[in-house]
């Protein structure tokens, strides 16, 4: 099992104790009933929309990112696969001592290939602007993004188009650790 798995497992668990805390439920995510995921346990409608009740599901996809990294012919940072791979979820808010965001995660396997048309869209991107290659695992409340460096897997501060700002953390693992989940919606 690896560092990124456990490390994201505990910070699940947070954010649903937290939640169950304050609601005496599960996590909700508001989504229609044409987005089911592994990770909903219970459905009711509310106005237009459906609301789950869900908690993180693992998940051991360590081919998710091979598509990426044939296309751009090269190696892509095992910590962003193991990341990615490990559970299907819905985002959650995090407060890190650096940057709040809203940790993205996959809710199920339409959102997998959203996601990974994005990152490929923003590996382009970077490559386009000869700046170093970063996969994002996070957005602020601001206009950057919270991305991990291919080469050095260091998290990083960025606005799309700019060299990052700041190091955040010198691991995703360390990043994640450091991060206390929150209620904050994010606009959802």
């Amino acid at each position: 099992m690896s560092d990124i798995f456990l490390a994201l497992e505990a910070l699940h668990q947070r954010y649903r104790n937290l939640w169950h805390s304050e609601h005496n439920s599960l996590p909700v995510a508001r989504f229609d009933d044409a987005w089911p995921s592994a990770c909903a346990h219970q459905q009711k409608k509310e106005h237009a929309s459906y609301v789950y009740h869900w908690q993180a599901t693992s998940r051991r996809d360590t081919a998710l990112f091979s598509p990426i990294e044939q296309a751009l012919e090269c190696t892509i940072h095992p910590d962003i696969k193991a990341y990615y791979g490990s559970f299907w979820a819905d985002s959650i808010p995090v407060e890190h001592r650096l940057a709040d965001c809203l940790l993205l995660q996959i809710w199920n396997e339409e959102d997998q290939q959203r996601l990974l048309e994005n990152q490929l869209g923003h590996a382009f991107a970077r490559i386009k602007g000869r700046l170093p290659l970063t996969f994002f695992i996070a957005c602020t409340h601001s206009d950057t993004n919270i991305c991990l460096d291919n080469q050095t897997g260091e998290i990083v501060l960025e606005r799309p188009g700019y060299p990052a700002q700041k190091v955040l953390a010198d691991s995703l693992e360390s990043f994640l650790l450091d991060c206390a989940p929150c209620l904050d919606d994010y606009g959802a």
